[in-house]
């Protein structure tokens, strides 16, 4: 049952809408009666009258009617749809007469308004990425690296989990281990804003790392996302702690274990090129709040193709710079990956 609050702006709302008034359209001109179910980052979900349950990209809806009450993220009251302004959805929420106008691709969730009262309103999703190298011959070379990502989203929380095992070896050489775990949670407290908190820990032997962790807390912002680009900013201060390895012939101002607070910004974005081709760039850097001169600076640039089903090839290139790197050690690295991912 909704709360009293909200049942009589909501109920004038219903009485205001034409009968058969549930129907998706599209771009390609169909117009699909039926119900919504909910939608997702990426889909709507849409109950068809005659042909069952459909899975819809967001971004080939060119309208969306539905007299449903809706929980969308970012929004703690119901909210009822009054239709779509080009990408824009439309819609008012409470007891506010004034509507919002927010890109439906940029509505991570939405879900009825019922189900958060029941309960039912949890999504989960995942990727697994295998990516390598191996060579024999005039060079010989071994590179592995494995990564599995999932989230599981709750209404207006989201859990992002992170794990990535890699071994790195050239010429029959012992490998240079790197792996590290990431455990990430957001509350988005409206449509296009989320606070974050963002825990790591982990290992990496190409940069001396016996140990490493961090801990840090922030703000994000979504500004555009449409089907063919997205931008988002983030933003924050992080604690990060280091444990190094011991070089052969340590220098006098080797430290062994240091640590730092810094403050840390991030990007993400992407674009959509014809033929299925997606390319995107996420980057971020993190400098000492005591010492300007200690940076770090992590991009991914590369493109993703769809083979089939749910399989995508990916090309990318890392490129890492520590402005300050330990003994023994170089400031940049590259890397190019080529890779396979699956996703659910």
């Amino acid at each position: 049952m909704l709360p009293l609050r909200y049942g009589l702006p909501l109920l004038l709302t219903l009485l205001a809408l034409p009968v058969g008034a549930e129907v998706v359209q599209l771009k390609n001109g169909d117009r699909i009666a039926g119900e919504f179910i909910r939608a997702s980052e990426d889909h709507v979900r849409w109950e068809s009258d005659k042909l069952g349950t459909l899975t819809i990209e967001k971004t080939e809806i060119l309208d969306l009617r539905t007299s449903v009450p809706l929980k969308i993220n970012g929004v703690g009251e119901p909210c009822l749809v009054e239709g779509m302004d080009e990408e824009h959805l439309v819609y008012s929420c409470g007891d506010d007469p004034e509507p919002r106008r927010v890109p439906l691709v940029s509505l991570a969730m939405i879900i009825p308004y019922a189900e958060l009262l029941q309960g039912d309103s949890a999504t989960w999703t995942g990727q697994i990425n295998l990516s390598g190298t191996y060579a024999r011959g005039n060079e010989v070379r071994d590179d592995w690296k494995f990564r599995t990502h999932t989230e599981y989203r709750m209404v207006d929380w989201r859990h992002v989990g992170t794990l990535e095992y890699a071994s790195y070896s050239r010429s029959k050489s012992e490998p240079d281990m790197q792996w590290g775990g990431r455990y990430s949670l957001d509350w988005f407290f409206r449509e296009r804003w989320f606070l974050s908190s963002d825990f790591r820990y982990g290992k990496d032997e190409t940069r001396a790392r016996d140990r490493y962790y961090n801990f840090g807390a922030g703000t994000g912002y979504q500004f555009w996302e449409n089907p063919l680009t997205a931008l988002a900013l983030t933003g924050g201060v992080v604690y990060v702690a280091d444990k190094y390895e011991v070089p052969a012939d340590p220098g006098p101002d080797f430290l062994r274990e240091e640590s730092r607070i810094a403050w840390r910004m991030g990007t993400d974005f992407r674009f959509k090129l014809p033929l299925g081709v997606s390319m995107f760039h996420r980057n971020e850097f993190v400098r000492s709040f005591e010492e300007d001169s200690d940076w770090q600076l992590t991009t991914t640039t590369g493109f993703s193709t769809l083979i089939v089903g749910q399989l995508q090839s990916e090309i990318k290139l890392d490129y890492q710079v520590d402005n300050d790197p330990q003994q023994d050690t170089e400031r940049e690295d590259v890397r190019l990956v080529v890779g396979l991912s699956f996703e659910w």
